[in-house]
């Protein structure tokens, strides 16, 4: 397995239009469960007792790897559960992507500092690495975080600087074995993050926005058009306060022009409200502009073609 810098592959999602229905939830929390494995008519040799599973990942666990009953104690992965091997710990993790890193934001608050992420390749799984040093702790902490369309995988090993290299080598074998159900590995990249919740940002934003705009449409007085033009401003705010923690890359341009079709809506409300005709005509073409501009943003950031 190589470890070069992350080459930003073409990503394979399904393209996302903040103009169209049909774009699927993802990104919910996910609670991480150990449950022992189904019992097999034919032993098997070396095979895992137990596995880590939740809605959309399994994690057969190697030999040798003892769950602790607890969560773990690793900083910044206290929600995870805690495995054992030999005299170290493994947190493992599942859960909606939280921080463009896609670690934790936990774990970002407890590292000293967050290095540059290397790019592994495992088995048909493609997983950041991180070596993160804890500030409360002298061991060293390498984590692997395995972004799909139903959340994050992580999978974090620590030990001593005499045991870590062995173990990552386990943590390796462990994030190749993972099996992904009702949802897709995706490619990490500094967007992948947003591109997890994207769809179900778009579609709360869809649902606020067609209702704003049938109310904006059937407004006549200038109280009531403003209402309708503040609570679709409300929708796009949100919206972008949902993607901020994550934006990175080219999701950055996303979350600032979902702000500025916030700012536009606020003022067409505000020229609304005082019967502004000139300033409303002005907010009405920004807001025309914000839109074009969103919608080239996210066929880039899908890599298909808007409309499509």
């Amino acid at each position: 397995m190589s470890g070069a810098p992350e080459t930003r592959p073409r990503r394979n999602l399904r393209p996302v239009a903040l103009v169209t229905l049909g774009a699927a939830a993802a990104g919910a929390a996910i609670g991480a469960a150990i449950a022992p494995d189904a019992p097999d008519a034919v032993p098997r040799a070396p095979a895992p007792r137990v596995g880590l599973t939740s809605g959309v990942a399994t994690l057969p666990l190697p030999a040798g790897w003892e769950p602790l009953g607890r969560r773990s104690t690793l900083p910044g992965f206290e929600a995870a559960t805690a495995v054992r091997n030999g005299d170290s710990e493994v947190a493992l993790d599942i859960r909606a992507p939280e921080r463009a890193s896609l670690l934790p934001a936990s774990v970002e608050a407890a590292a000293d500092g967050l290095p540059a992420p290397q790019l592994r390749r495992l088995n048909t799984h493609a997983a950041w690495r991180y070596e993160l040093q804890p500030t409360q702790a002298a061991d060293r902490v390498v984590a692997f975080t395995l972004p799909t369309t139903g959340g994050v995988v992580t999978i974090a090993c620590q030990a001593g600087a005499g045991s870590i290299a062995r173990l990552e080598d386990e943590c390796e074998h462990a994030v190749g074995s993972v099996q992904l159900q009702g949802a897709t590995g995706l490619p990490p990249t500094p967007e992948t993050a947003g591109q997890i919740v994207l769809p179900q940002v778009a579609a709360a934003l869809n649902r606020q926005r067609r209702s704003g705009r049938r109310d904006l449409r059937a407004r006549n007085s200038p109280g009531g058009r403003s209402k309708a033009a503040l609570r679709i401003a409300r929708g796009y705010a949100d919206a972008a306060k949902r993607l901020r923690p994550l934006a990175a890359g080219d999701t950055l341009r996303v979350t600032s022009t979902l702000a500025a079709l916030a700012r536009d809506h606020s003022a067409l409300a505000a020229a609304s409200r005082h019967r502004y005709a000139r300033a409303a005509r002005r907010a009405g073409a920004r807001i025309e502009r914000d839109e074009r501009r969103l919608a080239v943003l996210l066929a880039a950031l899908t890599g298909s073609r808007a409309g499509s």
